[in-house]
């Protein structure tokens, strides 16, 4: 099967997303977990959206649709569940190996809550899910962030909502809401599956279909407002909320022509498309250590802003190297492997 040429606003909703991600992580770390105030962005949008819930909603999306885009005719849902797990488990654990052992050795006593199990849950991605969730109070997470988890067993429902949507696309929906709300409201999920459950449905349902007409934009650009004014009368779940908002951007970058976007932008969206996974799987353990000699009470905003340039910095050539690392990791495995 050819390989199906990139799409522009899938290459930039992904890098909106991750933008959302590094900057909320950055936040909460400068200041203690927002018990400092902001000193360079505020943790919420204008409108009433939490930044990291509107970079992983989108997230959430960009990922249903970049997997129904690129799903391969016929589809398998063995050969579709070998690809995501090549794609996701190597990088993963090379990261994390790297990761625990800086840790380890510079901040002694730092797992010594951890229940040796529960490296079970680290080997599987699913860590930091695991303590998001209440599953343990405190296990070996290092790398990565608890939509990890999320994603992973929203792929192992893939082949299942995929082919839903072939056969038929109302059915699909009225039952992805009903499993999806049900386990939001029951509290069931920890709001960790739920709602990106129906955003990671709604991704799939966009490229499967036809592109919207154009007078969908304006119910799209007029979602966040009139959600939010309406949100001043009466209480709107704040997932829900963002599920909605995040949906309605994500319809309108979809109108940005291809040929229609600045060269130099859609390079710099597809190169951060293309290490978007390692950026998530280093920045935060990153942004942690580069805190832990700073008194954050006492942080300038200048030093604040000279701390996050060094964060991307650092990030990217973290990232960067781990990509390559990789790469190089797999290349010798395949040769012992096969010659």
């Amino acid at each position: 099967m050819a390989k199906r040429p990139r799409l522009f606003y899938l290459d930039l909703v992904r890098t909106i997303a991750l933008v959302c991600i590094l900057v909320i992580h950055f936040n909460a770390t400068v200041t203690g977990y927002f018990t400092l105030p902001h000193r360079l962005f505020a943790s919420v949008l204008p409108g009433g959206v939490y930044l990291g819930d509107f970079g992983s909603s989108l997230f959430f999306i960009v990922s249903g649709a970049s997997l129904a885009y690129t799903a391969r005719q016929p589809f398998s849902a063995g050969a579709f569940y070998r690809r995501r797990a090549a794609a996701v488990y190597p990088m993963f654990w090379l990261a994390w190996c790297i990761c625990f052992s800086i840790r380890f050795v510079t901040q002694p006593g730092y797992y010594a809550a951890a229940k040796t199990p529960t490296l079970l849950l680290t080997a599987l991605g699913l860590d930091n899910f695991a303590v998001s969730a209440g599953w343990v109070a405190a296990d070996f997470a290092c790398v990565g962030e608890w939509f990890l988890g999320s994603i992973l067993f929203l792929y192992l429902l893939f082949p299942l909502l995929y082919r839903g949507m072939q056969k038929n696309r109302a059915l699909t929906w009225l039952a992805a809401a009903a499993a999806g709300l049900v386990l939001h409201f029951s509290g069931i999920d920890r709001q960790l599956l739920g709602v990106h459950l129906l955003e990671f449905l709604f991704g799939i349902w966009f490229v499967m279909g036809k592109r919207p007409p154009v007078w969908t934009l304006v119910p799209a650009a007029l979602t966040w407002p009139a959600l939010w004014a309406l949100g001043q009368a009466v209480a709107i779940d704040a997932k829900i909320f963002c599920a909605l908002v995040s949906a309605a951007v994500f319809t309108l970058l979809s109108a940005w022509p291809d040929r229609a976007a600045p060269a130099p932008l859609r390079r710099a969206c597809a190169l951060a498309g293309k290490y978007s996974y390692a950026v998530f799987l280093v920045h935060h353990f990153l942004i942690l250590l580069l805190v832990q000699r700073f008194d954050l009470a006492a942080l300038s905003r200048r030093d604040t802003a000279l701390l996050f340039g060094a964060y991307l910095v650092l990030t990217a050539l973290a990232s960067w190297g781990l990509y390559r690392l990789d790469a190089r990791l797999r290349g010798a495995v395949r040769r012992v492997l096969h010659g």
